[in-house]
């Protein structure tokens, strides 16, 4: 093992009440690698705490007390966007969005609705029709600017994270991020209109698969990720909210 740093997701990131928002976290990592990675969630991840990093042949590994909790391995995006939907339609799916995971009325930093302006993204998709496919309108805050009028890298996976789970088929217990990679082709602006579309890919047992991209005003494509989904039991889902 070879140490390369560490990384600390502080508690204004969380996903869940008590741990962080996994495509944050995966995107600071993401700082910490060069190539693409594919980054897998292995345990709840801790809040304010300092995830020590190490390379282990080809992979980064994030642990607390010996534990892993991220594990970035080398690879890529593998799915073809669909074409986006209009800024119109998704605007109306977003003003009539799902609840998923961490979402509805939680503090998730992606999608949670009890935070105020600038203190999270405020990313609430809405279904596309009957479509298993969601979408919303994200206008990037000028707190998550790089200082050059883009969004920051680590936010961008963010908003690549949450919005795949709300075009997973609805259960009664929920979804939480199990691997992500994420691409950015253009840079991601802050105070315009983004069009965010999510689309299921498939599902195994409790494994489910999605795609989500950010597309500009015009469509352009600026950025896509690869989400597998773990669906939790409901005594998981339990402990999850206690």
């Amino acid at each position: 093992m070879q140490p390369v740093g560490d990384i600390t997701i502080a508690s204004a990131f969380n996903g869940p009440p008590s741990s962080g928002n996994g495509g944050y976290a995966a995107g600071v990592l993401s700082r910490l690698f060069e190539a693409p990675h594919i980054v897998r969630i292995s345990a709840p991840i801790p809040l304010d705490t300092a995830l020590a990093v190490t390379r282990q042949d080809d992979k980064l590994v994030a642990a607390s007390g010996g534990m892993p909790i991220l594990t970035a391995r080398p690879g890529g995006v593998t799915l073809t966007p669909p074409a986006p939907p209009s800024m119109e339609a998704a605007q109306e799916a977003g003003q009539n969005p799902t609840y998923f995971g961490a979402g509805g009325v939680s503090t998730c930093f992606v999608c949670g609705r009890n935070r105020k302006e600038g203190e999270g993204l405020h990313i609430h998709c809405g279904r596309l029709g009957d479509k298993l496919e969601a979408a919303a309108v994200w206008t990037p805050h000028a707190n998550f600017d790089d200082g050059h009028g883009h969004v920051r890298p680590e936010y961008v996976w963010a908003a690549l994270d949450c919005p795949g789970g709300f075009a997973l088929p609805e259960i009664e217990t929920t979804y939480l991020l199990g691997e992500m990679v994420a691409a950015q082709h253009r840079p991601v602006p802050t105070g315009a209109p983004v069009i965010i579309h999510a689309w299921h890919e498939w599902s195994k047992g409790r494994k489910h698969f999605a795609g989500t991209a950010l597309y500009a005003a015009d469509g352009t494509l600026l950025a896509q990720s690869d989400t597998l989904w773990i669906e939790l039991t409901p005594e998981q889902t339990g402990r999850l909210a206690s």
